[in-house]
């Protein structure tokens, strides 16, 4: 018997992975709007995981208007960065791409954003220093993003 595909169980046996869609942006000052989730310790960039049928970009435009209520443009892909599987959370691998949305003014972006409450304490935008929020990794990649950002390295595509 010739088979195109595998069968169920090849697929069933695969590592999983979750996939997630954020963006930079920033405003006139170039800092980066950032968020508190009310589930998280440590604040995100506004983004979240990709729904099936949809994909990475899709995403993130979705959960910018969702959490940010902004309606934008999301631009080039700055990074495609990985965090391993966890096993003792039962954590699978995850593969989170980041895009450019851009810069608003803080005025108007003070005017416009309206945070999703259910899911949303606060939001700010973040110089250097406040990048910390994010933890280590997502402050590591944030400066990656914005590096890019200003020509001085390229996309970080893994």
């Amino acid at each position: 018997m010739n088979r195109l595909l595998p069968d169920p169980v090849y697929f069933a046996g695969l590592p999983k992975v979750i996939t997630s869609g954020a963006v930079i942006l920033r405003d006139e000052h170039g800092r980066v709007v950032i968020e508190k989730p009310n589930y998280r310790v440590h604040w995100l960039l506004p983004g979240g995981g990709v729904d099936a049928g949809e994909d990475a970009r899709e995403c993130a435009q979705r959960e910018v208007r969702e959490e940010l209520g902004l309606d934008l443009q999301v631009g080039r892909l700055l990074t495609a960065d990985w965090a391993p599987s966890r096993a003792a959370v039962s954590a699978p691998m995850g593969v989170h791409f980041v895009f450019d949305a851009g810069v608003i003014p803080f005025a108007e972006l003070e005017a416009r954003i309206i945070p999703q409450e259910a899911e949303l304490d606060g939001w700010m935008v973040a110089d250097d220093a406040a990048l910390d929020l994010l933890g280590p990794w997502g402050a590591r990649r944030v400066r990656r993003c914005l590096a890019v950002l200003d020509g001085e390295a390229e996309a970080d595509l893994y």
